[in-house]
Formats: structure tokens, C-alpha cells, sequence
């Protein structure tokens, strides 16, 4: 059996038709605390501290399988129930998706990837906004080009990729049709 794992953007929004037991049947659902609510997400990814924090609080950790900065982990007195990752962003654009992409990698050998948008898009006058947008994309490439195993499946993505993406040979893309099909495989 191959090990399918399902990671989703921050602003996904799973079809309405789309029944989440369905993808759930085919692996488990990464992404960050904004996914959990509407997605069901199986495995929660936070970086941020003052979320972190008040996600805790609340015992969030007993619905999902919860995931924070190990960095971080002491500075919240060391909750229980809470998974470790290293590795720190600073600033970044999106790291949650970024970490979900790695630890979804680490023990998959096909990666679905839900409401992505990499087309290419015209340069943002805001400086600060574009370069993080970069940093973001070469982040992007190198989580799919440094697990050259995994087989990366854009779902849905209906423009054509940025053509950075469009080199890297593990990474392809498809129909949800073509993805729930892929239950017991």
C-alpha cells in the first residue's frame, strides 16, 4: 500500500460535494490551525506563538495531532499531547504550508496538494511583499525538489504552473476526480 498524504493551503476551501471522509480514506489531512475548522485537518501545523498559545489553551491538542515549533515548546511550558518540529522562518509568507509540505513528505510517497495556487502572477509593487512571495516559492520548490521520492499532485490547479514548477519532474498535477480515485491504492 503507498502511503498518501493530502496538504492543504491556508485559504482552502474544500469542494461542498467533496466528502472530507473520502480524502481521509485516501491518507491523512496536513496543514495549518487556519485549515482545521473547515477541513477537518488530521495533522495541525502553528508556528506562530500567540496563536500557538491560545490554541493550547483551548486544549486543541486533544483534536488533532498538534504540531508547534520545538523552539517553542519550552517557551509554553512544555504541553503535553503536542508534536515537535525544528526549523524556524522568520517573517516568512506562509510557513505553516511549508512545514506541512515537509512533514506530509517525510513519510509519504504521493503528496496531494489542495487549493495551491502557483500560477504565475505579475510582480506585487510592494517590495516586501514580493520578495517574501519569492522566498516563499523557492521554499516551495526545494520542499518537492529535496524529496525527489515523493510524487507531488497539484489538485484542481486550473491555470497553467509558474514555469519554475513546471521543471521539476515530481511534481505534476490532476483532477479531484482522478485523486479519489486513488482510495485503497
Amino acid at each position: 500500500r503507498m502511503n498518501i498524504s493530502w496538504v492543504l493551503a491556508d485559504s482552502c476551501v474544500i469542494d461542498p460535494t467533496v466528502d472530507i471522509t473520502e480524502l481521509k480514506e485516501i491518507g491523512p489531512i496536513w496543514g495549518s490551525w487556519r485549515t482545521w475548522r473547515g477541513c477537518q485537518t488530521d495533522n495541525v501545523i502553528c508556528h506562530d506563538l500567540k496563536k500557538a498559545q491560545e490554541l493550547i489553551a483551548r486544549n486543541f491538542q486533544n483534536n488533532c495531532n498538534f504540531y508547534i515549533p520545538n523552539s517553542l515548546w519550552t517557551t509554553l511550558d512544555r504541553p503535553e499531547r503536542v508534536n515537535l518540529y525544528e526549523g524556524s522562518f522568520i517573517d516568512e509568507y506562509q510557513p505553516e504550508e511549508i512545514i506541512a509540505m515537509h512533514l506530509a513528505a517525510s513519510n509519504s510517497d504521493i503528496v496531494l496538494l489542495l487549493g495551491f495556487n502557483w500560477a504565475d502572477r505579475p510582480k506585487n509593487p510592494n517590495r516586501l511583499e514580493e520578495h517574501k512571495f519569492q522566498a516563499y516559492r523557492s521554499l516551495v520548490s526545494h520542499a518537492v525538489s529535496d524529496n525527489p521520492d515523493v510524487q507531488w499532485v497539484l489538485v484542481n490547479h486550473l491555470d497553467p504552473i509558474m514555469k519554475m514548477f513546471s521543471k521539476i519532474e515530481n511534481l505534476t498535477t490532476d483532477t479531484m476526480e482522478n485523486c479519489l480515485g486513488l482510495k485503497g491504492i
